[in-house]
């Protein structure tokens, strides 16, 4: 699956605000795991 929905949505990205990716995993050839912090 190449697409990275982790199924919570918005409606525009200014919601979200600042974010930072704390961590990447490998979970296989193609998939990682991306995990992030919201400021």
């Amino acid at each position: 699956d190449l697409q990275p929905c982790g199924g919570t949505h918005v409606a525009n990205t200014r919601e979200i605000g600042s974010l930072r990716v704390s961590k990447i995993e490998k979970k296989g050839a193609q998939n990682r795991r991306v995990r992030i912090v919201l400021s």
